[in-house]
């Protein structure tokens, strides 16, 4: 929904930046023993992000209550470990973690900013990919409803995958796919939903309507709209009653083009939608 500028912060560098606060030697020589294979996939997971192909990377899959060995003699609670306490609670990773996590500017790549950023959320979740726990690329800052909202599931397809803030095209980020139609109920509401462009291919098209499915971007979009179009009406009640239905559509309009909202913003959508439905600029409101 949002796109984020990528982590200038390599593979090797957060790694080892983690690895500063391991006091426990022989764990360290093991980890640090493991550097060139976390350097290798975490290579591999750029290049297969840059072609939108993560979903093809495949998940460390083993029975419950297990801890596999990753690689070597180093096992996944181990590289777990390396991100809960040795980046988000200790530094020098600490200071890697909070770097990221002001890139968004306090709003939430997944839901097109609704929400503002408490944690960094595991694109690929480190619980089936502990190599990639500490990699900044796979590290996203993420809202409470966008980490409760996503689906646990782990894609299959390449239209199962949610859409990656920092590898993405463009046309996820620039180009509307977002829409809403007015519903003239009392108190008025507003619909969302998710219509990608016809010229889009049909992974594209599936990939925004499962973000906006999973991430349910209708509802909570709706939920933002609710308390802007009461006094919206209010406004037209009063201080716009005087101006025609098509100087009110023109008003509405002005609202949808500020270039203060990107291609999907909710309220861009949303006074979109109103400027075009005259049933709802038209009424005696």
């Amino acid at each position: 929904m949002r796109r984020l500028t990528l982590p200038e912060y390599t593979s090797m560098q957060s790694y080892s930046l983690c690895l500063t606060s391991v006091l426990d030697l022989d764990l360290k020589e093991r980890l640090n023993g493991v550097s060139g294979f976390i350097e290798g996939v975490s290579n591999t997971y750029v290049d297969q992000a840059r072609l939108g192909n993560v979903y093809s990377i495949p998940p460390l899959k083993h029975p419950k209550g297990e801890d596999p060995i990753v690689v070597a003699d180093v096992r996944k609670s181990e590289l777990i470990k390396l991100y809960g306490y040795h980046m988000v609670d200790r530094q020098p990773g600490r200071g890697l973690y909070d770097v990221i996590l002001v890139s968004a500017n306090e709003q939430c790549p997944f839901c097109g900013g609704i929400g503002r950023p408490k944690s960094l959320d595991h694109y690929l979740p480190k619980a089936n990919y502990p190599q990639y726990a500490v990699l900044p690329q796979n590290l996203v800052p993420c809202c409470r409803d966008c980490n409760t909202e996503k689906s646990n599931a782990l894609a299959a397809t390449e239209d199962e995958q949610s859409i990656h803030p920092y590898f993405d095209d463009d046309k996820f980020f620039l180009e509307q796919w977002v829409f809403a139609k007015v519903n003239l109920t009392y108190p008025c509401s507003l619909e969302y939903f998710s219509q990608p462009p016809n010229e889009w291919g049909d992974v594209e098209k599936n990939r925004a309507s499962n973000h906006f499915r999973d991430f349910n971007i209708g509802s909570r979009y709706s939920v933002q709209a609710a308390d802007e179009l009461s006094a919206l009406v209010d406004l037209r009640r009063g201080y716009l009653s005087d101006i025609s239905a098509d100087e009110f559509s023109r008003y509405l309009a002005s609202v949808s083009n500020s270039v203060s909202y990107f291609s999907n913003h909710w309220k861009r959508v949303m006074y979109q939608a109103l400027a075009e439905d005259r049933n709802f600029y038209g009424a005696a409101l």
